[in-house]
């Protein structure tokens, strides 16, 4: 569950977890990358998962913080998964439009993340956002409607090559926050916000094969 932070600067703020899930090679990191840096990059298959955060700014009175989770998708992985689910506030499900099966297992994985979550807390808070990923690679291709529509509460198409849709995609994920999710930041309360933009690693970390 999001965790409102406070700091000294007056304004509201919010942490906001974000956990990227989807399976091996469609495009995970590579597009969390285009994200952060504005660049596309590409590299081995994440080993554990990555972990990178954002300052947004909303408006003159409120900020969050995207804490971004890149998780694995191999198979080998997958039993490492679970540790990242806990307190997510927003889900994005990636597939590859160019692969069929990835699209499939999207609903595996949204089935996986409730599974766990669910225990810990509602699912209503939960925000399920799917994404479908190289999208430069073909001229029309098949929206998944039925999965769009009644898994997912926000469907993106997205190109981590081009940027196409990237920023609108991580736009979605921090519409419409609750008012709730929000404190005002207190100048007695000496809280650290994690910097902007930086790096962390968990286990080991690289970028997806994409």
């Amino acid at each position: 569950m999001t965790n409102p932070i406070e700091n000294r600067n007056g304004k509201k703020h919010c942490n906001l977890k974000v956990v990227l899930l989807g399976d091996s090679s469609v495009g995970k990191s590579s597009l969390l990358m285009r994200y952060i840096v504005g660049k596309f990059q590409t590299s081995n298959a994440t080993i554990g998962a990555a972990f990178m955060t954002k300052n947004i700014q909303l408006d003159d009175e409120k900020d969050v913080t995207l804490e971004i989770w890149d998780t694995a998708g191999q198979e080998r992985y997958r039993s490492l998964t679970p540790m990242y689910y806990r307190g997510t506030d927003v889900a994005i499900i990636v597939y590859d439009v160019t692969s069929p099966i990835s699209l499939s297992h999207a609903e595996n994985w949204i089935d996986e993340l409730n599974s766990y979550i669910d225990t810990d807390r509602k699912l209503s808070s939960l925000r399920i956002i799917l994404a479908a990923n190289k999208a430069d690679l073909l001229d029309e291709y098949q929206q998944p409607e039925e999965l769009k529509e009644s898994r997912s509460d926000k469907f993106f198409v997205v190109s981590a090559k081009t940027g196409d849709g990237i920023y609108e995609l991580f736009d979605g994920a921090i519409s419409d926050l609750p008012e709730e999710m929000f404190i005002k930041q207190s100048e007695t309360v000496d809280n650290k916000i994690i910097p902007i933009d930086k790096k962390f690693y968990d286990i080991d970390i690289s970028s997806c094969n994409c």
